[in-house]
């Protein structure tokens, strides 16, 4: 479905999106970015090649472990290994500052949601379910799709770790809960605000119960071992910017702008990648645990971001939604709102620390 440059501008300033330094970001005048980087293709919006391979990166002893299908009762086993997080400059729509190709390695194995949460998962832990369409402006009549089986949508972050933290109640046994939440108002499921976020332990990473994923977390597990722009391939590189085209590497695994019509849709009814997980690009976005900090780590890291960063109000927010375009859709790339912030198509899956 193709959709304006001005529709995105608007429906990106209703999501709280950051203004990115970044060759994706949607032009303001509905023509091509300025910062866009070099394009196969003929006039505009013509179709050229997939964007190329990504040139050799010097990973030094990082060796990515086997990707294989380990999954049960909704979650899936990442083992601990190294990868490399970020995107080289050759792949179209980049983010300049914070997808710099870094070595990352995570000291933990953990498993994350085989599926983003659904609105029959929150409704079993007794939260009314905030989801819902958007009732007025160029979207009206559209969001998150209404049956127990499509992604939790209208979800902040507050809320989100708020679930974590119930799920860890109802395990059996009882998991320590990892999100003390400070000065809230309101529910969860009714617009949930709170001042601050304290961990139960020095990291997110040492915490037992359900969580968010960090951010290099998230990223290990959606690539599944490749370094292309999806674990499917390359992004078709067209001649600018947006508006939405499709992109063959998409089709089979995301709903996205071009074959979402305008909603989310039920888990589970696309290709998963080779950890075995669905849905984790396109559909909705989700929260991540890590705040946003505008940059790349400057690498080789050893499990980062995991810290509370208590009162840091800009958060992470990957995969991409049913109106992203192929560009943010990319498995590097970031999008940031601010933790308070609730909208149709943002949703979330967890994870929890592997011993």
């Amino acid at each position: 479905m193709i959709r304006s440059a001005r529709y995105l501008v608007w429906l990106c300033l209703l999501l709280g999106c950051r203004s990115r330094e970044s060759a994706s970001a949607i032009p303001s005048d509905g023509g091509s970015s300025a910062q866009a980087g070099a394009s196969a293709g003929g006039g505009a919006g013509e179709p050229g090649m997939p964007s190329p391979d990504p040139p050799p990166f010097d990973a030094g002893s990082c060796s990515h472990p086997q990707v294989a299908a380990d999954c049960s009762a909704g979650f899936c086993k990442i083992p601990a290994g190294c990868f490399v997080m970020g995107s080289p400059e050759t792949d179209w729509g980049r983010g300049l500052k914070d997808e710099n190709r870094t070595a990352v390695t995570l000291t933990h194995g953990f498993e994350i949601g085989e599926y983003e949460v659904t609105q029959s998962d929150w409704a079993a832990q007794g939260f009314p379910n905030p989801s819902q369409k958007f009732d007025s402006g160029p979207s009206a009549g559209q969001g998150d799709c209404l049956t127990p089986q499509c992604p939790v949508g209208n979800v902040n972050w507050f809320e989100a770790v708020s679930f974590a933290n119930k799920l860890s109640q109802a395990h059996s046994p009882p998991l320590e809960s990892c999100y003390t939440l400070n000065g809230c108002t309101g529910a969860v499921g009714q617009g949930l605000s709170c001042a601050s976020a304290t961990l139960s332990t020095a990291t997110a990473y040492e915490c037992e119960g359900y969580r968010l994923p960090t951010d290099a977390e998230w990223e290990y597990a959606a690539r599944a071992g490749t370094s292309t722009s999806f674990y499917t391939g390359n992004i078709t590189v067209y001649s600018k910017i947006g508006p939405c085209y499709p992109d063959a590497a998409l089709e089979p695994i995301a709903w996205y702008c071009n074959n979402a019509a305008g909603s989310t849709h039920p888990i589970g009814g696309l290709q998963p990648n080779a950890w075995g997980l669905f849905d984790v690009i396109g559909n909705a976005y989700e929260w991540v645990h890590s705040h946003y900090t505008g940059a790349s780590p400057s690498g080789p890291v050893t499990d980062p971001a995991g810290e509370a960063d208590e009162t840091w109000p800009e958060r992470s927010v990957r995969s991409s939604a049913y109106y992203s375009w192929s560009t943010l859709c990319r498995v590097s790339s970031f999008s940031m709102s601010p933790w308070n912030l609730a909208a149709p198509g943002r949703g979330f899956r967890l994870a929890r620390t592997l011993k």
